[in-house]
Formats: structure tokens, sequence, C-alpha cells
């Protein structure tokens, strides 16, 4: 793989493009269960090569998605530039992007909260305008029963699934019911009227703290309230995915602090939105997990990792699971 990378970045004479000097190296970097991504290192510049391998929003198109996505949030200069993206699937037959490659580390949950406060501040800050209206995918008068829709679907081959725990799916079952009974709470969202462009994949390890914070892996970006990004990133399915952690209420309420006052919401419907819709996140979170192991056992999965099925596993455990479904952000 690493030597076709370099044969395709000099066939179509990305390297010039790019400014790109020789000598530059390529290896493997991370993998997710959608993407595959490289690193391109030269003396002066590293960038970011991006393989994906499908879409969570269904998108015919899901890698110039991406990339439109990341040169609207260009403005934010809290996401990482974008510089070329190939959907022709001709040499690859995965779309790929090239992006800039940021230098830092992992959300650290116990330092860098103030700080990723204010990256989501400056990103959900954002007015929608024209162009995004057209690009991103919108979840305004549907945020409650876009995520039903989405666990039914998720939950469609778990629910008759040989691998999920009987007393795993019997849970998801009545929380889906449960939410699909609420659903009407989403005329609260119409009314309120507050969108922006929301990543909804929040975890450590999609921020980059470093001289400055950023906020990266922006695939399946939608438009909706801003509440999607703070439920998730608050959730304890999200701070135990990569960083085995729980927020504590004290910790939770000083990020919220720190949201607010960047962005200067109403502390007071922004605590109801979470209430509404942090059950939805949850039960959204549980059902991806449960089928990701379904997949996992079925050997179904293009791309796999060690660690995610490791924690999809653990997130099948019957007390968590009942401890999950009626987690709520504060107490």
């Amino acid at each position: 793989m690493l030597e076709k990378i370099r044969e395709y970045l000099k066939e179509q004479q990305l390297v010039k493009k790019i400014q790109l000097q020789e000598p530059f190296t390529i290896e493997f970097l991370a993998q997710g269960e959608y993407n595959q991504n490289f690193l391109i290192s030269a003396v002066q510049k590293k960038y970011v090569f991006r393989l994906n391998y499908g879409s969570q929003l269904n998108l015919e198109n899901q890698i110039r998605y991406e990339y439109q996505a990341l040169k609207w949030l260009e403005r934010t200069n809290r996401t990482p530039r974008v510089l070329y993206v190939d959907d022709s699937c001709q040499k690859f037959s995965q779309g790929l992007l090239i992006m800039e490659f940021l230098a830092g580390e992992p959300l650290n949950y116990r330092n860098d909260l103030n700080e990723a406060a204010v990256i989501f501040g400056e990103i959900h800050e954002q007015p929608i305008d024209e162009a995004a209206d057209t690009l991103f995918v919108k979840e305004k008068a549907t945020i409650l029963s876009a995520r039903v829709n989405e666990c039914q679907q998720l939950l469609e081959p778990v629910l008759t699934s040989d691998f999920v725990p009987i007393s795993a799916q019997k849970l998801l079952a009545a929380a889906l019911d449960q939410c699909a009974k609420n659903v009407k709470q989403q005329q609260f969202f119409v009314e309120l009227d507050q969108w922006c462009v929301n990543n909804t994949e929040v975890n450590s390890h999609n921020f980059i703290i470093g001289k400055k914070g950023f906020l990266i892996d922006w695939e399946k970006p939608v438009i909706s309230h801003p509440v999607q990004d703070i439920s998730q990133f608050l959730a304890s399915t999200t701070t135990l995915w990569r960083s085995n952690l729980v927020l504590t209420q004290t910790e939770k309420q000083a990020f919220f602090s720190s949201y607010l006052q960047t962005t200067g919401f109403d502390s007071h419907s922004f605590s109801e939105a979470l209430r509404i819709y942090h059950p939805y996140l949850m039960l959204r979170a549980l059902s991806w997990s449960a089928m990701a192991y379904d997949s996992y056992q079925k050997n179904t999965k293009e791309l796999k990792n060690q660690e995610i099925f490791e924690k999809v596993s653990s997130y099948m455990n019957e007390d968590f699971l009942r401890q999950a479904l009626k987690e709520e952000v504060f107490e």
C-alpha cells in the first residue's frame, strides 16, 4: 500500500502540487471503522492521506462530502486544511483525500476541557450560510426522529443476532420503543431554531491539542442543534471510548460553563436540550456498538480494529447497558 501511494503521488503530479520535497516518507498512521490514514512526511511538511471505506450517512460520495465540509470549516481555524480529493476510485477503489497533518496529542479530559469548550464554541458559532445549507445533511425538524430511524437500522441485525446477548437485545429494544414514543419532543428544537454544523464524532482522539487545539475527523457532520456534539462529548460511552474514564459532575459543569461563555448560548434552554436529547444519543451510541459487535463476530467488517472490538464488547454487559441507558448529563 505504501508504495502504491507513492506511485499515485507521482503519477498525479501531487509531489509538486502539495509542495513535497524529496526525500519524503509514507507510513501507516491510524485506522478507524470507515477510514485508513497514512502519514506523508517531508522535511518541512506533513500530510494525511485518507482512504474511505464506507459512509455512516449513507452517502453516494462520502469522500467528496468530507472534502467539501472541511473546505467550509476552514473559516473556523479549528479544523485541518484539506488540499486534494479524488473520488474517481480508479487507482484506488476507495475515495481519497489529502489534508494537512496537525501536530499535537489527543485531548486529555483532565487537562483540556476548557480548550475543548472553546473549540466547540468557535465552530458552533459559525452562522449557517447558503453554502452550508446546500452542502450539509440537515437534521432540523428530525433531530430526534433521525436518531430513532438510525437506531432502527442499526438494531435490525442486532435484534436477531446469535452473538449479541439476549439481555442486551431486550434492553436496546425497550429503549428504542421509549425513544420512539417521545419523539414529538423534537418540536422543542424546532421552536428554538438554533442550528450549527456538528461534528457528531467527538471522542478524545478526534481532537488534536498542541499550541492550538483542533477538531478532526469530519466524515459525518450535519446541521443540527449544537446539543448533538455537547451531549456526545459528555456521554460516558464517549469518555470511556479511548480514555477509560467518566467525567465528574464538577468537570461537566466547568466544561459547560466555558462553552456557554464562548458561545453566549442560553444556559436554561441548552440544559433542557441536553435533558431531552441525551437518551437518544446514548441509544445511538449503544446501538452502533451492538451492531459493530455483531458484525465483528460475523466477520463482515472490511476494516477491523481490535481496540474497538474490545470496547464494544464491554458495552454489551447488562449492568453497563442498564446504567448507560438511564444516564443523564447533569444529575
